[in-house]
């Protein structure tokens, strides 16, 4: 009888603290929402609370010719589960999107957007510095073609 009841308590406590692991269960209180090196590495939660609200777009980097552009007034709004991308007051582009964990082109496992309308990879966020916040585009002909964006909290 005894031990059943060994057994029974190691299975229970094996089953909790697992269960403390999940992504609902971090203290979202002890967070620097505006400072967050490494953001791919975090639980789905703290990337969503990062990522979504009202962004100013402030670079695009891309490889080769193109380099460096500075959009003017270009303004990107994250909600739960759409972007809405503005340029001049006029919306250009709106999606829905989802989250994915998955592998990148880069290599780097993490919880991406995946855009519901084009299914496909929109982006991964990198990370957030000051309320700037450091985007990749997943979308790499080579290995030495790449896409960033910067957006800062608006």
């Amino acid at each position: 009888m005894n031990v059943k009841i060994l057994k029974f308590i190691m299975i229970l406590f094996t089953i909790c603290s697992f269960h403390s692991c999940k992504d609902n269960d971090i203290d979202m209180s002890k967070i620097d929402f505006s400072n967050i090196e490494n953001l791919y590495e975090q639980p789905l939660p703290v990337i969503q609370k990062c990522v979504e609200g009202k962004w100013k777009w402030i670079r695009t980097n891309q490889s080769g010719v193109i380099g460096i552009i500075y959009p003017s007034n270009a303004f990107v709004d994250i909600t739960e589960n759409s972007v809405v991308i503005t340029v001049e007051n006029d919306i250009i582009n709106t999606f829905s999107y989802s989250w994915k964990k998955m592998k990148t082109s880069s290599g780097i496992i993490t919880y991406i957007m995946w855009n519901n309308e084009q299914n496909r990879i929109e982006w991964y966020f990198k990370s957030i510095k000051n309320d700037s916040l450091y985007v990749t585009v997943d979308k790499v002909v080579n290995k030495w073609d790449y896409e960033y964006y910067l957006f800062f909290k608006n």
